[in-house]
């Protein structure tokens, strides 16, 4: 729902032509009909708080859930949180800053919101590892049996499509336990 509030206030925020080189002959007459010279306390607070409180949703859940720990990641999984927090309390606290016009403040919010995008893309990756692709290929694998190992690898040999369905049942028509 925050994420519906922010979004309905951005479509007035950017008709807004508060902005000393924003002019309203530039738009659209249907635009310039819903323009606005000032852009009211009201619209920056559904617009700040409608982010702050989508980004700090999305900090509360992930907190109680429990992840796998992965070892070597960049940066802890509480760390990232953290600043997801902190963004959204500077997000929910920007319409305080009055002073700022309706560029400048979908500017900052924008600006946050990839800061935390990026932070977290960083810190999910392993050191020792590229941060962007290396050009290697893909590689998968899997423990199983030395009779599907052999099944599985003449399969894609000879480029047959494979059911792994079918390699999950044992001998005596059984699917493994996990």
């Amino acid at each position: 729902m925050s994420y519906v509030l922010a979004g309905a206030s951005l479509s007035r925020l950017v008709v807004a032509h508060d902005c000393h080189y924003a002019e309203v002959e530039t738009l659209s007459e249907s635009s310039a009909v819903l323009s606005e010279e000032e852009i009211s306390p009201g619209l920056r607070w559904f617009y700040c708080a409608g982010l702050g409180v989508a980004l700090l949703t999305m900090a509360v859940m992930p907190f109680t859930h429990v992840h796998k720990k992965f070892d070597g990641q960049r940066v802890t999984k509480r760390s990232r949180l953290g600043l997801r927090v902190a963004v959204a309390l500077i997000l929910i606290c920007l319409p305080l800053a009055g002073s700022l016009n309706s560029l400048e403040l979908i500017s900052i919010s924008t600006g946050l919101v990839v800061l935390v995008l990026s932070f977290d893309l960083y810190g999910c990756t392993f050191v020792g590892e590229s941060f962007v692709r290396d050009g290697r290929k893909c590689k998968y694998w899997a423990d199983c049996p030395r009779k599907r190992r052999r099944a599985l690898e003449e399969a894609m040999k000879s480029e047959e499509t494979v059911k792994v369905e079918e390699l999950a049942v044992d001998e005596k028509g059984y699917v493994p336990a996990p």
